[in-house]
């Protein structure tokens, strides 16, 4: 007020009215476009767009009901006000009125932005440069972050990105173990290391790298010992054949009592064993991996021998060449012996094998190989009378099985000249495997 103003109850009574409105601002709501049929006095609203009747054209506005009429008050940035029907704070920008927040205690509180915009998914959302957690006690000084999941096929873990892309993530995901994943691209990881619960063991799923040359470090897992090949009868060196009686299903029969040298009982459950069909153009072949009878054995596939007929020839001992195989060697598959040991069939990277060969009156020999390839053989003889002889071998396997996700290993028996056929023994057993 003015000095020596003229009807000065008047501003003074605008201007208390204005206070009246705007001091602890409530609002009775901001949901009508009409006025409301009997309004109390001192009464507040934002009239919701088209507004119309008395509020024609004060959309948006504050307004309050005054001394029987409605009264525009002139919003100021930063004004906050209570909504009686929503339940919430607002708060005036300069032009728009926007929902506030409401913290009813410091515990819950709904989402926390810190320095950014928490969202319904990420309801704590920070954005630092650091994050310190301490211990609030000197003298016991513990502190730990805790991530609960509800169920074990759930997931808690600690995300890595990059761009907002994965690249990493730690903790137990989608199970009880420890898992530690990787990415290159945010949405396919491979599982790098795991913990067993129940063992504390360590498993390293692609492997140990090193970090001079960039390959991957062998490690030797001890094996079950167990005969993967052995011969024990009359045989020749292989390439050695054979001709079928008959064919049923899965079993065939050859002519001659001598499947022991193409499938021996030692080899149920562990090897499965490729013969050749040389009478079909071209050759056609089958997994031996059951010896019924002394003439009889069965296949892993009744389809592979489905049309061979009586009469024709059969050959152990690969074609020259089957892939790398060019030495005419004999493929073994030995799923079997890693699914009843292991409970897993895999790709071996390689075998640690014992070999022994034994002749009744010469020398026999045995060879293995990793691929079959020319140069790749190692193996052993007997002495010269055919007494036993053993040996210790490495062997490296990179080919795949064509009926499994194991890598096979080439075997060859031989004869030292002048012999043609002699009664010997000839073993292989697995000690270990390289993975």
């Amino acid at each position: 007020m003015l000095a020596s103003q003229a009807d000065k109850h008047v501003t003074y009574n605008e201007a208390m009215l204005a206070l009246d409105a705007c001091i602890q601002l409530t609002l009775v709501s901001r949901a009508l476009s009409a006025p409301p049929a009997e309004p109390t006095e001192g009464d507040c609203y934002i009239p919701k767009t088209p507004a119309t009747g008395a509020w024609g054209g004060l959309q948006d506005q504050l307004i309050a009901f005054q001394n029987g009429g409605w009264q525009p008050v002139p919003a100021k940035a930063g004004w906050l006000g209570w909504v009686v029907d929503e339940g919430i704070n607002i708060r005036f920008d300069g032009s728009t009125w926007h929902a506030v927040p409401m913290v009813s205690s410091v515990n819950p509180i709904d989402q926390i932005g810190v320095n950014t915009t928490a969202d319904i998914t990420n309801r704590l959302a920070v954005k630092s440069e650091g994050v310190l957690f301490s211990h609030p006690n000197e003298a016991i000084g513990n502190l730990q972050v805790k991530l609960n999941k509800s169920q074990p096929n759930a997931t808690g873990s600690l995300l890595f990105q990059t761009g907002w892309s994965g690249r990493a993530e730690i903790g137990l995901i989608g199970s009880e173990d420890l898992t530690i994943k990787v990415s290159q691209d945010g949405s396919t990881f491979k599982t790098a290391l795991s913990i067993d619960r129940l063992s504390g063991g360590l498993k390293t799923h692609g492997g140990l790298i090193d970090s001079n040359t960039g390959l991957r470090a062998l490690t030797l897992v001890p094996a079950v010992v167990r005969d993967i090949w052995r011969s024990d009868m009359d045989s020749l060196a292989t390439l050695r054949t054979y001709v079928v009686a008959s064919v049923t299903g899965d079993s065939v029969t050859i002519t001659t009592n001598e499947v022991e040298q193409i499938f021996s009982q030692s080899l149920r459950g562990v090897s499965r064993v490729r013969i050749w069909n040389v009478s079909k153009t071209p050759a056609r072949s089958a997994w031996v991996n059951w010896n019924s009878a002394a003439n009889v054995f069965n296949v892993h596939q009744a389809s592979d021998v489905a049309g061979w007929a009586a009469g024709e020839i059969l050959r152990l001992g690969d074609p020259n060449p089957t892939g790398t195989n060019m030495l005419g060697m004999i493929a073994l598959d030995i799923s079997d012996y890693l699914f009843n040991n292991f409970g897993v069939v895999f790709p071996q990277r390689g075998l640690k094998l014992s070999m022994a060969a034994q002749g009744v009156g010469g020398r026999v020999g045995m060879d293995c190989s990793g691929n079959g390839a020319a140069g790749t053989a190692l193996g052993n003889s007997s002495n010269s009378d055919g007494s036993r002889q053993g040996a210790f071998a490495d062997i490296f396997t990179n080919v795949l099985s064509p009926i499994s996700n194991s890598n096979l290993l080439f075997v060859r028996e031989s004869l030292v000249p002048p012999a043609t056929a002699l009664a010997a023994t000839r073993l292989i057993r697995l000690v270990g495997t390289w993975v």
